[in-house]
């Protein structure tokens, strides 16, 4: 007897397919044969008949297993709700949404292109291509989110921009990224174990004067108003010279980003041989979006309260 699991979708379907394998011409006639047959083939005869019937239980127990899957789908369809729907249903936009897509208009407007990547990262392009050694504070466990020896939680979307020197090595090209970065920190108004980070890096035959222009001009879009930038000295392994930049905004100075010349050893572990240097710089969007909007507390972002996310409505 054929089974076909392809017409069983309801209890109804799986008693009529029960019904039709007992009164089965093929049942019937192995039923008949075994009260005739002589005694020394009746083992046989009822070994065939065993054989049917355990083919068909094991056909039942699959259409009833079916016919279960379907009834769970079917509750779950009917008390679906799409929890990645924006919950504020007068067009709201997330204000990190916001914020990120105003600096991807302006990089794209400016010959930029964005690359992604995975957000679990290995040692070699979180760390050593960034020219971070060993000894280096940032690999510390309590300070990165390590998942093995080896790999971790990206600390920041610059491995990106490695991945993407090493690709394009002695080209010119400009470059960004946007995504979840992760830190092994304590929650405050003012620090999470997880933030939106752009980093950008633009190689070619620049100047320090390149990094001021893009910047003033990249965070005065995003902002949409004029602002004034002062940069202060610091350092940043994979940037020589580097600069914390602030800005003046709201009658106050706010420090906003970590920016920089790449490094020439990084430049040197891509694979460069020629005299081409770059820009690169790397912000927090949560952070740009809490000074623009004047939000104080950074939880604000993840707490999905349709009180804080309707004040951006579209």
């Amino acid at each position: 007897m054929t089974f076909d699991l392809e017409n069983i979708k309801t209890i109804e379907d799986l008693k009529l397919a029960k019904s039709q394998f007992n009164k089965s011409q093929e049942l019937l006639d192995l039923m008949a044969s075994l009260k005739k047959a002589p005694h020394d083939q009746k083992p046989e005869i009822g070994r065939k008949i065993q054989e049917l019937k355990q083919e068909a239980e094991l056909f039942f127990e699959k259409a009833k297993a079916k016919i279960d899957d379907l009834e769970i789908q079917k509750r779950v369809n009917s008390e679906y709700e799409d929890y990645a729907f924006p919950i504020c249903h007068e067009a709201c936009i997330h204000p990190i949404n916001i914020i990120s897509d105003r600096f991807r208009q302006w990089l794209s407007a400016n010959g930029y292109f964005e690359l992604q990547y995975s957000e679990i990262e290995n040692d070699e392009y979180n760390f050593e291509r960034l020219n971070i050694p060993k000894s280096h504070p940032a690999r510390d466990m309590q300070d990165s989110l390590y998942l093995s020896p080896n790999e971790l939680l990206r600390t920041h979307n610059t491995g990106i921009s490695a991945r993407a020197l090493e690709k394009y090595c002695n080209q010119e090209f400009s470059q960004f990224a946007i995504g979840k970065v992760y830190r092994n920190d304590e929650e405050d108004k003012t620090h999470t174990h997880q933030f939106t980070q752009l980093d950008l890096i633009s190689v070619g035959n620049h100047s320090f004067a390149t990094l001021i222009y893009t910047l003033k001009e990249m965070l005065s879009y995003v902002l949409e108003t004029e602002i004034e930038i002062r940069l202060r000295p610091s350092y940043f392994p994979f940037t020589e010279p580097s600069v914390e930049v602030d800005i003046y905004f709201n009658n106050r100075w706010i420090e906003v980003l970590g920016a920089g010349m790449i490094h020439e050893n990084v430049l040197k572990a891509a694979g460069y041989t020629n005299d081409m240097n770059g820009i690169a710089a790397g912000i927090g969007i949560e952070r740009i979006a809490m000074i623009k909007y004047g939000i104080s507390d950074i939880r604000e972002f993840y707490t999905n309260d349709q009180r804080f996310l309707k004040q951006f409505k579209n």
